[in-house]
């Protein structure tokens, strides 16, 4: 019995019943459960490693893409006069290199001209320091506006951390790290205040991180009719600086969470484990606002998935 079958080639091959045949790279046989083409499965190869290929060059784009992400904090201690000063807020660089001599970033940072530049930790990478990358963007962003900063956990780890600060010093940078500030915009005052990361101290271990940072806090006196904003490395010790009364705080560490899920957020990130609360966005409580930057680099976990890096804007708003 002969059956006519037409191929994709618009070709007519003849087959016949318990033969095979062979026309323009297709193999047919009949049987109980139609014909099979063996280029089917070539094309699904095809398929699979087009949609693999894709899949990572988005990754790789998405790990470099930089993402301006601005907020308007608004509240009624900030006077008129202090409407509209802008912080440009960068996190968990990790020496991540973002174009010849961090020009990416430093031209996303130029673009909101901000007043200050407040880097909350985690600047360097513990296990692969590079202090040389680190002061090429501190002395880059230094010639757009003053900079403010503040230690992380990887900045405590690494041996040469002496080193670290005193060419952030000299390359123009404010070591916040226990340290006040008072800055003077249009006759007004905000305090500006740090802390450095707990796992600095040993006692750490013994009272606990929380109490630690809420120790350092206490120590910084400052004018509690000004808008206080503090500098700190950690957002899971949220209600501390609740419990200090300070009106703003900038924060990083979570890098996000990693891996970012539409309608549930990130999925890990440390000190907070699996789905943390503090990740990303503003978080309030009473009168106190906390912003958590994404970060901009990866660490232990060298790729983020759906969670490009983070430059936060701030801009204060009666």
């Amino acid at each position: 019995m002969k059956r006519i079958l037409k191929i994709m080639t618009g070709k007519t091959i003849i087959a016949i019943d318990g033969l095979h045949l062979y026309d323009s790279g297709f193999r047919i046989r009949e049987g109980g459960s139609g014909l099979i083409i063996k280029k089917k499965n070539n094309v699904r190869i095809i398929g699979n490693l087009i949609a693999i290929i894709a899949f990572l060059a988005w990754v790789f784009w998405s790990n470099r893409a930089i993402q301006i992400t601005t907020y308007k904090v608004k509240s009624p201690r900030i006077s008129d006069n202090l409407s509209g000063f802008t912080i440009a807020h960068v996190s968990d660089l990790h020496n991540q290199k973002f174009g010849y001599g961090q020009r990416n970033l430093i031209s996303k940072i130029a673009i909101v001209k901000p007043h200050i530049i407040a880097v909350t930790g985690d600047l360097v990478d513990s296990r692969s320091t590079d202090i040389d990358m680190a002061m090429i963007f501190i002395k880059e962003a230094a010639k757009v506006a003053p900079v403010y900063y503040v230690t992380g956990n990887h900045e405590a780890r690494i041996e040469d951390y002496d080193e670290l600060k005193q060419r952030l010093e000299i390359a123009g940078a404010h070591i916040m790290d226990g340290q006040i500030e008072e800055i003077f915009h249009n006759d007004e005052i905000i305090s500006l205040m740090g802390v450095a990361d707990p796992s600095f101290t040993d006692i750490s271990v013994y009272v606990g991180e929380g109490e630690t940072v809420a120790n350092d806090i206490r120590s910084i006196s400052y004018d509690k009719d000004s808008y206080s904003i503090l500098l700190s490395h950690r957002p899971e010790l949220f209600q501390v600086y609740v419990s200090a009364g300070l009106d703003l705080v900038l924060a990083g560490h979570a890098h996000g969470g990693q891996f970012r899920i539409p309608f549930i957020g990130g999925v890990i990130a440390p000190n907070q484990g699996y789905l943390p609360k503090y990740t990303s966005g503003i978080i309030k409580d009473g009168k106190t606002k906390m912003i958590v930057s994404r970060g901009m680099g990866s660490s232990i976990i060298p790729m983020r998935i759906n969670n490009r890096p983070e430059l936060v804007v701030v801009r204060l708003s009666n």
